[in-house]
């Protein structure tokens, strides 16, 4: 872990209870400092928690919902205009399970990049597994868990656990 990272905790934990919702945007002002990037006009609600923030990428005009929890090891890219639903997790580690005669918990983790494109809308309680690509203008219904690897071309709708395309939407 880096130090930054583990400063981010302290701050983190100083501002992310505060319900009122000016914090939604004092959150990513201080935020800013740790993360790879955080663009204009993100909000950030509250009860959200990130690990690792200085490999997660927000793009500008999104929205993280209340008591999501967020996890960038290797890379989180949310691209602008995203809304993440309350409630979502997204995870880009797992636990490595290659030995079957070694405890899961001392085999480690792995982790993989997530990709969430422009203009995606993730509903309430979605999950986001490790190397997750989601295109532009994609709608994730709510409760859906997109599996390791998954990935889903411009303008779909997903939904399921597994998530499956259900449709195209008419976005350009």
């Amino acid at each position: 872990m880096k130090i930054s990272d583990g400063l981010f905790y302290c701050v983190q934990a100083l501002l992310m209870n505060h319900e009122f919702g000016i914090f939604d945007k004092i959150r990513p002002f201080f935020y800013r400092l740790f993360f790879k990037k955080i663009g204009k006009g993100t909000r950030i609600c509250a009860k959200v928690q990130f690990k690792y923030p200085s490999d997660i990428s927000i793009g500008s005009c999104s929205y993280i919902g209340r008591s999501s929890i967020l996890v960038g090891l290797k890379g989180l890219l949310v691209g602008d205009y995203a809304l993440i639903g309350a409630g979502s997790k997204i995870c880009t580690t797992s636990h490595i399970i290659e030995d079957p005669d070694k405890p899961f918990c001392l085999q480690g983790i792995r982790a993989k990049e997530i990709i969430i494109g422009n203009n995606v809308w993730l509903g309430f309680d979605s999950k986001i597994l490790l190397g997750v690509r989601i295109s532009d203008n994609c709608i994730i219904a709510a409760n859906s868990v997109l599996l390791e690897d998954s990935n889903f071309a411009k303008n779909s709708i997903i939904a399921g656990i597994p998530a499956v395309l259900k449709r195209k939407t008419d976005a350009k």
